[in-house]
């Protein structure tokens, strides 16, 4: 675990959070047409992208366990900034108690798979 480059991890899984912070923006919803579901399922692909390149460019040493571990940072984050909306906006909707391990293992199993492609990519740049 002491070869993890956890500042990179911690980035990673707050990157993340762009996704949601557009949509309580709403800057999906000012999009029209190409709105919803595009638009965020633009920016998944984006930031999907951006974290295997990150994980290829950074030579991370275990990039299937690094993005493993972002991805259920990311999890982690996207619970809490649900919990702090509560705080401030009425039209905040609370998660289910078994939505809170779908969310923490679906966005880990995304970042293994994420992890997987940069691994990849890594030895055919060799």
């Amino acid at each position: 675990m002491r070869e993890l480059r956890w500042p990179l991890i911690v980035l990673l899984a707050l990157s993340g959070l762009i996704r949601p912070v557009l949509s309580v923006a709403g800057v999906y919803d000012d999009l029209g047409a190409f709105g919803r579901p595009w638009a965020p399922l633009l920016v998944t692909l984006l930031l999907a992208i951006g974290w295997v390149a990150v994980a290829v460019l950074t030579r991370v040493h275990r990039p299937v366990l690094t993005l493993t571990l972002a991805g259920l940072g990311y999890g982690l984050a996207a619970i809490a900034l649900n919990l702090v909306l509560h705080l401030f906006l009425e039209s905040a909707e609370w998660i289910p108690a078994p939505g809170y391990v779908a969310i923490l293992g679906w966005n880990a199993l995304q970042g293994a798979v994420l992890g997987a492609v940069a691994l990849g990519l890594r030895r055919l740049r060799r």
